[in-house]
């Protein structure tokens, strides 16, 4: 089952997943959309940009419940840019409404973030690292793994802050269900991935949802106590940054990267073996996971968020310092992991290929790639390799499309036999037809620019206007010219104009006249020969009634001598 899922019946092509895609893993072919898994890092980002709702993620919220109905100890690990997600007073009102909602434990993922950072600061103190890569972002070790797997050497083989808070708590709740909530859909796959530290995920988004279901209003509710959190070092997760421990701060030069365009930079660098001697921290979300796709409903703005998470971690600074209550993070379970070669070797075509494939769209020459991104690759050379893969039809490209659209358009209305014409809101026409020329323009040679009034009757143009409605199917007769027409006007509201039809039916007319006039002929060609075969059948009746009578009489005569026997 793939991480994303396609309803091709709601998508209406407009490409908007891809071009948000950072690796474009999604194949637009013909009738067929579908994520190719093999590329996709995860990140969620295509649903949320979708305005058809049309890509899906498994989603655990049943899951979650049922398991709260049931007899297991059901423990949230809630990230802890939850500060800036959710309006509160204190950050304890987030423990007691989940726990209105049914959670029996709630911790922050921060504890995790603890344990990760400790062990981060194990390894490369131990360690001969050229570099440092480090990172909470699945979507950002994927990218790794999947496309720059040379660099694996270069990432510490640590499990994520939520995986290992799911593996301590595990440890110390054996019949624990462990749900991950935070502002992160990647976690999701993770959490798939890595099985047997968190049996399910809840995003912020579905958290707000639910809270909002429940009638829970959380500035509302007293404050509880989290079973455990993590330190300054953990809190910072969410911004990107990580204080390291000073031997390690030393050894490295920090570097914080975010956003997909700023991860792909600095992975380029990396590979070329061009900087050295960096501890970088690298997240998919600009902004790091303050900035999550599942932030969407928390009515904040990035910086806004940013700031109220700045000041906590300030404030919980203070507090340390003050009162001396950092306590390290322990376990006893491994934090280990590997990271793999994801990367996927898929044919290039030829430069041949390529050129052939251009073709297709109307690419005969450099000039001719536009890279306009219309139909989601960010050139027109990227598009051809993911046609010379499969993923994607050749005719999906717009400029082409439009022109071909433009071109048949223009083709048809020159060629036409109908009168066409554009006639502005001041009633000037604006351009026009070869047959429309031939029609009206034998007293107005030049036509362009002239009032209507000048060459056709302009009641119904302004009527047009006046309604902004169409009027279709119309038969009108323009004396000046002898001719009959059936007109359509189109108003386009967009433009303020509207567009004349005039089909030429004179000849029609005239035929239809004749054949009216022939019919009448007919018809009195008709009642001359019924009234003379009446004439005639009167004079036939008079005859037979006279020999009639006259027969008669002789054959009484006949009958009479007959009877006397003389």
């Amino acid at each position: 089952m793939k991480f994303i899922e396609f309803d091709k019946d709601k998508c209406d092509n407009c490409y908007k997943c891809l071009r948000v895609c950072p690796t474009k893993a999604i194949s637009f072919r013909e009738h067929q959309r579908e994520i190719i898994n093999d590329i996709c890092i995860k990140c969620g980002i295509c649903k949320n940009h979708c305005p058809q709702s049309a890509l899906s993620i498994f989603n655990y919220e049943d899951h979650v419940k049922l398991a709260i109905n049931s007899t297991k100890k059901v423990i949230a690990s809630i990230a802890p840019s939850y500060i800036s997600a959710f309006d509160m007073k204190e950050e304890g009102q987030i423990v007691t409404a989940l726990k209105m909602l049914g959670f029996d434990e709630v911790e922050e993922t921060s504890y995790g973030a603890e344990l990760v950072s400790q062990r981060y600061d194990e390894l490369i103190e131990h360690g001969d690292y050229e570099n440092v890569l480090t990172s909470c972002c699945p979507s950002a070790t994927y990218l790794v793994e999947m496309k720059y797997p040379e660099l694996n050497k270069y990432m510490l083989p640590v499990v994520s802050p939520m995986i290992a808070h799911g593996l301590d708590i595990k440890d110390r709740y054996k019949d624990g269900y462990v749900v991950f909530i935070g502002p992160c859909l990647a976690k999701m796959a993770e959490a798939r991935e890595m099985a047997g530290a968190i049996d399910g995920v809840l995003t912020f988004d579905e958290l707000y949802a639910w809270l909002d279901k429940s009638e829970i209003s959380l500035p509302s509710l007293e404050s509880d106590t989290f079973g455990k959190v993590g330190s300054l070092r953990g809190k910072a997760f969410p911004l990107g940054a990580r204080y390291c421990d000073e031997k390690v701060a030393e050894k490295y030069t920090k570097l914080r990267v975010d956003g997909i365009d700023g991860c792909e930079q600095v992975l380029k660098e990396l590979s070329a073996n061009k900087i050295k001697d960096y501890i970088i921290e690298v997240n998919i979300c600009n902004g790091s996971c303050i900035n999550g796709p599942e932030m969407v409903n928390c009515r904040k703005g990035r910086f806004e968020r940013e700031h109220k998470l700045t000041t906590y971690i300030k404030k919980r600074l203070l507090q340390e310092q003050k009162k001396g209550e950092y306590v390290p993070a322990t376990t006893f379970i491994s934090l280990d992991r590997e990271f793999t070669n994801k990367k996927k070797d898929y044919d290039t075509p030829t430069e041949f290929d390529m050129k052939q494939i251009l073709q297709q769209t109307g690419k005969y020459q450099q000039e001719d790639e536009l890279n306009c991104g219309a139909c989601g690759y960010d050139t027109c050379k990227d598009k051809a390799i993911a046609v010379h893969r499969g993923w994607s039809d050749p005719k999906e490209c717009l400029p082409y499309l439009r022109e071909k659209a433009e071109s048949i358009h223009s083709v048809m209305i020159e060629n036409s036999p109908n009168g066409v014409c554009i006639v502005n809101s001041s009633l000037l026409i604006e351009s026009f037809n070869p047959s429309f020329q031939k029609l009206f323009g034998e007293k107005n040679p030049s036509l362009k620019g002239m009032p209507t009034i000048g060459v056709f009757d302009t009641d119904l143009i302004a009527e047009t206007f006046h309604t902004k409605g169409n009027i279709i199917g119309r038969k009108i007769y323009e004396r000046a010219i002898d001719k009959h027409f059936v007109v359509n006007i189109i108003y386009d509201e967009a433009q303020n104009v509207v567009f004349g039809f005039f089909t030429d039916i004179t000849a029609l007319q005239e035929k239809q006249k004749e054949l009216q006039q022939l019919k009448n002929k007919t018809l009195v060609k008709t009642q001359e020969v019924i009234d003379k075969q009446m004439r005639v059948a009167q004079e036939i009746a008079g005859l037979l009634g006279e020999t009639t009578a006259e027969t008669k009489m002789n054959l009484m005569s006949l009958n009479e001598l007959l009877m006397r026997g003389d």
